[in-house]
This record gives structure tokens, sequence and C-alpha cells, in this order.
């Protein structure tokens, strides 16, 4: 192989690492949802199987209001009734959006 055709063999073996690289840096990184446990305080449902609302009282007495976003998170509204009739505690995974409103992203007992 001649001089000119390594070297740009390895200018493009350069550019395919940079390239891959820059690709592999903007794949977002998952992250666990950030958690909040307590007590059912009060439910609002969107549906027989989704959270419109949900307000959660935490161990400090502070009031956590979620969004249901329109999806199942895990647990449906009667079933979180009834943690709240029985004042039994539950975690709620959350993000908060641009906006500041906390989207439950999962609910487990």
């Amino acid at each position: 192989m001649s001089r000119i055709g390594t070297t740009l063999l390895a200018i493009v073996a350069f550019s395919a690492v940079i390239l891959i690289a820059f690709g592999l840096s903007s794949v977002p990184i998952e992250t666990e949802p950030d958690t909040v446990a307590g007590q059912v305080v009060g439910i609002e449902q969107g549906s027989i199987t989704t959270i419109s609302q949900l307000t959660l009282e935490d161990e400090t007495g502070k009031r956590w209001n979620f969004e249901g976003g329109g999806k199942f998170a895990g647990f449906t509204p009667s079933h979180l009734e009834e943690h709240m009739t029985l004042r039994e505690q539950v975690t709620v995974g959350y993000e908060e959006d641009a906006d500041g409103v906390l989207i439950i992203l999962s609910v487990s007992d």
C-alpha cells in the first residue's frame, strides 16, 4: 500500500472513531427516577386504570402533588384508594418536567 493510501486509511479510521465517540456522548444515560414514600391522602382517577392526580404525605408531613401523565403507573386508582383507606405507605417514582410538575413514572408498595 502506498504512503498516500496508508495516510488516507488512518484519517478515515480516526474520523470514524471521533464520530462514534460523539454519537455515544449524545445517547442519554438512563438514571433511576427520584422517589418519595408516603401515605396517599388524595387521588383523582383519569380512567379505570390511570391516575390523573395523586397526593402523598411523607413522614415529615410534606405533601407531594403528582400528575398521572395518562399512563398506567403500576397501580389502579381503586388500589390506591385502598391504600389511602388503610393508611398503607406507597412509593412513587417520578420525574420533574420543565414547568416543575411532578410526573408519576411508577407506584409500588
